[in-house]
């Protein structure tokens, strides 16, 4: 028989907690129509809720919002231009942006003060959070993906600082700066991976101590809960991403004695509780 463990802490951090919040009160103190611009968070099954809930429908462009509307920006951010954009349209704002992603603004607003050039180490360029962040000066930010930091070539590397998403792999980006740090010495690097993204990865490397298979739930365009299992990876533990219980694999679990389970910070624990449920019953027939 096999035995289950849940990760701690797990599921929703405060930056999805805190959009979610501003969105229902949104609703509640607006009687104008109500847009999401993008996915308020990266989980579809918070987005179908949301929209039915609230009645707060999603859209992807400032020209599909009406003049008048008030629009909610995305927990991961937005670049400035979005800002502009809204403000001349006549738009109500409400920024739900993580105040811990506007950090990262601001991080690049003061280093480009300094005339300082800013690497800005992501998952993937077209990132909500990526997209957001250097927007902010692109003349002066770079992003670059952990994946091709071997091709990373720069001269003046004293007025370079390196700066990351805020929810990158702990241990590829340790790596990745390691890197960095022994190519060029004299960078300066500032990482911004947030607490609520390092303790639920931590958790997953202590339970891979004991645990040989990892199950995470969260949406497949969720970067913190890619990167979960690619912490799990890291910890040579065989790991797999489900968005719910329907596309769990009875064989996934053959020859497995200890088995973990988390979820990305934008997932549902009612989403995560029917995976557990799922799971209980598979290794215990």
């Amino acid at each position: 028989m096999s035995n289950l463990y849940v990760a701690s802490p797990h599921g929703f951090c405060f930056g999805i907690n805190r959009a979610i919040d501003l969105a229902k009160e949104t609703s509640e103190k607006y009687k104008e129509k109500i847009y999401f611009l993008g996915e308020l968070v990266h989980n579809q099954h918070v987005v179908d809720w949301l929209e039915s809930e609230l009645k707060i429908k999603t859209v992807q462009s400032i020209d599909q919002i009406p003049r008048g509307s008030v629009v909610i920006i995305r927990a991961h951010g937005a670049p400035p231009q979005i800002f502009n954009q809204a403000v001349a349209k006549g738009l109500t704002i409400i920024d739900a942006t993580c105040p811990l992603v506007s950090k990262v603004h601001q991080t690049v607003l003061n280093l480009s003060s300094q005339n300082k050039k800013i690497i800005f180490l992501c998952n993937s360029a077209t990132h909500d959070e990526t997209v957001g962040v250097v927007g902010e000066n692109p003349s002066t930010i770079t992003p670059i993906v952990i994946d091709d930091i071997s091709k990373l070539n720069i001269d003046d590397s004293q007025n370079y600082v390196v700066i990351t998403q805020t929810t990158l792999s702990t241990i590829e980006t340790k790596d990745a700066l390691n890197f960095i740090k022994t190519k060029y010495p004299q960078i300066t690097i500032l990482p911004h991976i947030c607490q609520a993204t390092t303790d639920r990865q931590n958790a997953i490397i202590e339970l891979s101590k004991t645990c040989t298979l990892v199950i995470i739930v969260g949406s497949p365009t969720s970067a913190n809960s890619n990167n979960l299992k690619k912490v799990a990876e890291s910890c040579n533990v065989k790991s797999y991403i489900i968005d719910n219980a329907s596309e769990i694999n009875f064989n996934w679990f053959s020859g497995h004695e200890n088995i973990a389970v988390s979820s990305g910070a934008s997932t549902p624990e009612s989403i995560l509780e029917e995976v557990v449920q799922k799971i209980n019953e598979i290794i215990h027939q």
